[in-house]
């Protein structure tokens, strides 16, 4: 009896290359869950960086304004026909009623339009049509120049004496019709300017340079002689 050769041919085992892509193809159906379980995991992360770096940038915005705050200038224009001693001479001035000192930068002063330079010119165009003559009178520098807390800059004073009497009357009506502004900064270097007596100071990025500026004349500080 011969016997018949047994021909069922067992399966192969799976290959590497079979093992690896039935990984793959689970990764791949995975593979949104985990990005989006690595997202909600990074998240809370995520919040507390930006709210750190939030919190950083206000305190430091903080910081910065107590900072200028804490030297902030605040120069305003005056005007006076009388001192603390009695005295009738008209001034005009500057004061710094800020916290912190001020560096004068320019200052511009017209009378009915028309742009002041000298103190001579203030005079000669307000108050008399012959000039100052032999009128005396005292200046000081009302730019680049740096004014302490409380501290007053008298740059034009005019006093009342026989001899400059007819000038002082008209001065004294006429010195509301000037316009004044200036420009002040900080140690900072954060500017101002301000207009008036009254006017509160607008912020600048840096002192005008297109003003007709008012300059003290020092040559002629104690007038008598025509302005150079």
């Amino acid at each position: 009896m011969t016997k018949t050769p047994n021909r069922d041919v067992t399966p192969d085992a799976d290959t590497p290359a079979d093992v690896a892509n039935e990984v793959g193809s689970r990764l791949l159906r995975y593979l949104p869950l985990i990005t989006i379980a690595h997202f909600v995991i990074g998240l809370p992360a995520l919040i507390a960086s930006l709210a750190l770096a939030w919190f950083a940038f206000v305190q430091a915005d903080a910081t910065q304004k107590m900072q200028t705050g804490g030297a902030m200038p605040f120069v305003t224009f005056g005007t006076s026909n009388g001192d603390e001693d009695g005295n009738q001479d008209i001034s005009l001035t500057l004061t710094n009623n800020g916290v912190g000192p001020a560096i004068l930068g320019p200052i511009e002063i017209r009378y009915e339009g028309k742009a002041i330079t000298t103190p001579i010119n203030l005079l000669t165009a307000c108050c008399t049509e012959d000039g100052p003559g032999a009128l005396r009178f005292s200046t000081s520098p009302s730019t680049g120049i740096a004014v302490r807390p409380g501290e007053t800059i008298e740059f034009v004073s005019l006093p009342r004496t026989p001899a400059t009497e007819k000038v002082w009357q008209i001065f004294n009506k006429e010195r509301w019709k000037l316009e004044v502004r200036s420009c002040y900064c900080s140690i900072f270097n954060d500017c101002w300017v301000t207009e008036g007596m009254q006017g509160l100071p607008r912020a600048v990025d840096k002192c005008p340079a297109n003003w007709s500026l008012y300059r003290e004349d020092a040559r002629n500080r104690i007038a008598g002689t025509d302005a150079q």
